[in-house]
């Protein structure tokens, strides 16, 4: 009878998961030490997942300093703002006239959820609800590749972490504004939906990189 060998452990994986939920923020330094008291690893298993996380751009390796979570480029992630700006208004604009009232009644769990991770969640949580929030309006719109074209520019300059929030009260912020969001489609005000999803864009707390920067440009002669 052969003995099954240990599944190899996959300690990249695991400390790039750390860094996605908001264990560690942009631009921490990740000490060797910690990280093996952390993930209950050896030196060398550290070392080469840290490796393993530079070269995908999930950390930087600075010479003779060591490593830390990578740092969004700024300007990358404030155009990419301008783009979702764009590509989520239309989305919301075309998901209206799709929004009967079981329809509604989904959007509004989803907002309940993510409340109620605001509350008592992890960062996980958070992270988790707020994308469905938005995914479940989004998949209303008449064009079926919007929403996941979304997905892909909104994950396209955050390796991590998920959760951006500085604070709670940006968190708030956030779910104050899909309250507004679903105001807006409930009353079918097309406008305050615009209005709505592009200031929760462009204001929201999990933007702060980008938001620190100035105001978004969603054409170009804005």
């Amino acid at each position: 009878m052969k003995v099954r060998k240990e599944q190899k452990r996959l300690l990249a994986a695991e400390i790039g998961a750390a860094i996605l939920q908001g264990d560690y923020r942009p631009g921490e330094w990740l000490r060797q030490i910690d990280l093996e008291e952390a993930f209950a690893a050896k030196r060398f298993d550290v070392r080469s997942a840290l490796t393993q996380l530079a070269a995908s751009g999930m950390v930087t390796h600075v010479e003779n300093r060591g490593y830390r979570v990578a740092q969004p480029d700024l300007n990358v992630v404030r155009e990419i703002l301008a783009i979702r700006t764009l590509l989520e208004v239309e989305a919301a604009t075309q998901a209206l006239p799709n929004i009967g009232p079981s329809e509604l009644e989904k959007i509004k769990q989803t907002q309940k959820l993510f409340e109620e991770a605001v509350a008592r969640g992890s960062k996980a949580d958070q992270a988790n609800t707020n994308a469905a929030f938005h995914d479940e309006i989004y998949r209303h719109a008449a064009n079926h590749s919007l929403a996941g074209l979304i997905v892909e520019i909104r994950n396209r300059a955050r390796p991590g972490p998920i959760a951006l929030w500085p604070s709670h009260a940006e968190l708030q912020r956030s779910a104050a504004h899909h309250v507004e969001i679903v105001d807006a489609i409930e009353a079918r005000d097309l406008a305050a939906l615009i209005a709505a999803v592009r200031r929760h864009i462009v204001e929201s707390g999990a933007n702060y990189p980008a938001r620190d920067l100035g105001p978004v440009k969603t054409t170009a002669s804005g």
